[in-house]
This record gives C-alpha cells, structure tokens and sequence, in this order.
C-alpha cells in the first residue's frame, strides 16, 4: 500500500467516470483536496446515466445533480464536462459502454431508449455540441473521438477512472476505452498516469464497501467460499492486488460521521435520483477517510 497526498505540485487531473455520482463515491476527496490546493481539475461524465428513462428527462436531472454535488467541493460548472451518452444497464450484455467497446462497425448506431444522440442541459451543452455544433450519433467512433478530444484538450497529468475489473459493463467498458485511447496517444507524446478504482466489486453490491459511517477505511472486497465445512474468504479483485493499492487520505471536512456535516456525504446527497431506498446504504457506504486506486501501467 502506498499513500499519496493531492497537494499543490501534485500535477492537473482529469476525474473520467461512466455515470453521475461515480465521481463522488470514487474521488470526492481527491477533488475538493485539488480545489483547496489549487490543482487543475476537469471533471468528465462518459454517459448521461439515463438508465430506464425514454425522454431524456433523468439524464437532464442526473446532469444537474451532478453539478450541485460537485459545488459543495468547490468545483464549478466550466470545470465539468459531460460527453451525453447513453446508459443501458449494468450486466456487459445490457451495458452501453461495453457493448459499444466490443462493436466491430464503429459507425454503427447503438439506440437507447432515450434516442441515439448525445444531448446535455440547455444551459450546459454536450461536448460534441460545442465542439461541432451538432449532437454526436452513439456509435464506437463517435465516443472515440470524443473521448480522445475531451483528454487532449486538457491533457490531464493524473487520469482516474473505473477499473477493468469493475462489474458494471459501464465502468470496465469506459476502462478499456480510456486505456486504448490513451495508447494512442503515446504516439503524439502525451503519457499521463492512469489510475483506475473499482465501486462494484465481485463481492456484491451487498457485501462491499463494508457498512460503516465515517471514520473508516476499506477492506478488501471478499467472496466466502466452502471448503470441507468450514468458510475461508479469498479476496475477488480480479487482476487487482490489494496490497499495491494507492490509498488518498480525504480532507477533514469528511473525517465526520455523516449527521456532522460531512463533506463527501453533502455531495453524495445532491444526487437523489441514484439515492433510491435499496442503493442508499451502498452509496453512503464509500463516505470514508480514504479513496483508493490503483495506477495501470
């Protein structure tokens, strides 16, 4: 395990995650850390995170919760983009991002329920918009491009976003596609350092992290098994080790329990459309003193 502070020197980062309020659970504290230490910050939503909607209209709330819960950090809106596309499903069959990865036509159109265009806010628009004037198609090369676009306008030195091992299709689809992306770019000399985390473990939305307010840390996801009678856990990360994770301490002002005033678990509280009774315990279970990652080679 090593620690790293986000301090001023530290270098600009980009926070690159597939759905709004992945980049609270993940990298809250990384954040307001950034802001307080006037490190460059520019924050990337993949997809609108309009999962079950067929009119746009919970993409435009997520949209906006994700604004309101990133200013409680201190982050403002010119510092978020959002790339506008679509949410699916979770499972890699269901899953936008994967399926979108995997498609061998990269113009063919991917269709949600929603339509097959990017969209974004109308006083906030999408990447693609402001870029070309027009909404992006949801096809393989058209988040390509718009990806490699977003990343080289800014070209962050740090680059955090969902590991490979995560099961969200979401999240490990948005992974394959930064790292090739980002293989791309070492032909135009631009290497920055990618770290990748994981919010939905092997282990199960209900087993991990581990539930408990506020002054905490994270145990490694963990799967029982039998064996001739008696239980043994093993860890269920994948490639991932868990003793070369990269432990980010969070500021004090989420050190709190969460009825004190807590400044991840303020944030986290913006996005009531994901707050739903059965992900509640879930979400605020990442409100701890650390956020952890792994950096990808």
């Amino acid at each position: 395990m090593e620690v790293r502070e986000i301090a001023e020197g530290f270098g600009s980062i980009m926070v690159l995650v597939p759905h709004e309020d992945d980049e609270i659970l993940m990298c809250a504290g990384i954040m307001e850390n950034a802001v307080r230490h006037g490190v460059e910050l520019t924050v990337v939503m993949a997809t609108n995170g309009d999962y079950g909607s067929r009119d746009g209209s919970v993409g435009r709330d997520r949209l906006r919760e994700t604004l309101a819960g990133l200013k409680v950090l201190g982050v403002r809106a010119e510092q978020v983009v959002f790339l506008g596309y679509a949410d699916t499903g979770m499972p890699e069959e269901d899953s936008f991002l994967f399926g979108l990865y995997h498609e061998k036509d990269g113009d063919k159109v991917h269709a949600s329920h929603c339509g097959e265009f990017t969209y974004g806010l109308p006083e906030k628009e999408e990447f693609h918009k402001e870029c070309y004037g027009e909404h992006g198609r949801y096809t393989r090369n058209g988040f390509w491009g718009d990806l490699k676009e977003a990343i080289m306008r800014y070209r962050p030195a740090h680059i955090f976003t969902t590991a490979a091992e995560d099961t969200h299709g979401d999240h490990s689809g948005l992974f394959f596609f930064v790292r090739d992306v980002l293989e791309e770019c070492k032909g135009e000399g631009y290497r920055p350092k990618l770290y990748s985390g994981i919010v939905h473990s092997r282990a199960g939305d209900e087993n991990w992290p581990r539930r408990e307010e506020g002054g905490s840390v994270f145990d490694p996801p963990e799967l029982a098994v039998e064996n001739k009678g008696s239980e043994k856990k093993r860890a269920v990360l994948g490639s991932l080790c868990w003793e070369d994770r990269i432990v980010f301490p969070v500021p004090d002002s989420m050190r709190t329990r969460r009825s004190e005033g807590n400044k991840k678990a303020e944030a986290l509280a913006k996005h009531i459309t994901a707050l739903k009774p059965d992900a509640e315990d879930f979400l605020y279970a990442f409100v701890k003193e650390e956020e952890i990652f792994w950096e990808v080679d």
